[in-house]
């Protein structure tokens, strides 16, 4: 069983920044239930292969890199790696590149007072790696070159650092040679995440496991997932993976008594997804279309940290557009910010 522990002995950094607590296992440190874990939960060869890795890299102090898109909870991934560890009752530090500018992020990380100087033991764990500024790219590079040498020379390790990276191995282009550097000196380590549509024997278990969490959390009754919704939520491709999956269920668990939810509860673009013909009682277009359009708004926002001038350009939309329709959403009562 885990609880939550503050961390003892811990400077704070740059102007009171605070590690957040470190999970701290009540019986032995390396007792790790991982279907506890959203991430892990799954009858696929990528989960299984996962658990395998976590274990052994548990027992070494090698950077770990985790290769996948968004919402696949890397953040929780690399926390268990950190509790599995024998450094469970270090502090682990979670570093989110987005929310910084980069001024900010390499004094954070690289400053006199910065993690990597001041950080003597446990777990950094840092986002978009290879979307860092190309000078952190370059510090980090030296600095797990500086590492790998050390631990060479029988010195140890001082901090793990856990990464993690949207980066497509096969983009070799000339732009990306420091990123692609990067990602080959932590191959060894680095393992690659599957979304949930290559993996859609997970969802049921998934679906399951997400869903009695959030009826806890909401005090909600038991609920169930008929079959054919269950289905539909298998032929979805989840563009926003776990965490996606997750808004749907607590959208329909919100709007539902027990005891189960229906195909019907579930959002247009999930039931129409893949339409092969049209229903006798006939389909609500525009409502689909909006549907559709809003998952999109909100996957390129949270692909953008956010940023809507960012996102305006992946969506191909001018900045203005976008905020016009953000506002619609938020006087229909369905913002997304």
């Amino acid at each position: 069983m885990l609880n939550e522990a503050a961390s003892q002995n811990v400077e704070p950094l740059n102007g009171g920044l605070q590690p957040r607590p470190a999970l701290t296992l009540i019986n032995s440190p390396r007792a790790i239930s991982y279907d506890q874990y959203e991430c892990f939960v799954g009858v696929s060869g990528n989960v299984s292969d996962l658990k395998s890795f976590i274990g052994v890299q548990a027992s070494q102090m090698h950077p770990v890199l985790f290769i996948g898109e968004r919402g696949l909870r890397q953040e929780q991934i690399a926390r268990v790696l950190h509790q599995a560890s024998a450094q469970w009752s270090q502090p682990f530090f979670a570093v989110n590149a987005h929310g910084l500018s980069s001024d900010a992020l390499h004094n954070l990380l690289f400053g006199p007072q910065g993690m990597i100087e001041t950080v003597k033991q446990g777990t950094i764990y840092i986002n978009e790696l290879t979307s860092l500024p190309l000078l952190l790219q370059q510090r980090f590079a030296v600095y797990l070159e500086e590492q790998r040498w050390r631990e060479r020379g029988g010195q140890g390790v001082r901090q793990r650092l856990v990464f993690a990276s949207e980066w497509n191995p096969a983009d070799r282009t000339a732009e990306n040679r420091i990123a692609f550097g990067l990602v080959e000196m932590l191959r060894p380590f680095s393992f690659a995440l599957k979304p949930l549509r290559e993996r859609s024997e997970d969802i049921p278990y998934l679906a399951k496991h997400l869903l009695a969490r959030i009826a806890q959390r909401m005090h909600k009754g038991v609920h169930e997932i008929t079959p054919e919704a269950l289905h539909a939520l298998q032929e979805y491709s989840w563009d926003g993976n776990l965490d996606e999956l997750e808004s749907v269920l607590e959208s329909a668990l919100n709007l539902l008594p027990p005891p189960q939810i229906e195909e019907a509860s579930l959002p247009s673009r999930i039931r129409y997804a893949r339409l092969k013909s049209i229903p006798p009682d006939g389909v609500d277009l525009p409502q689909i279309v909006d549907d559709f359009e809003r998952n999109l708004i909100a996957t390129a926002l949270q692909q953008c940290g956010g940023s809507q001038t960012k996102a305006s350009k992946l969506l191909g939309l001018r900045v203005q557009t976008l905020n016009m329709k953000l506002k619609r959403y938020a006087e229909q009562e369905r913002p997304l910010l």
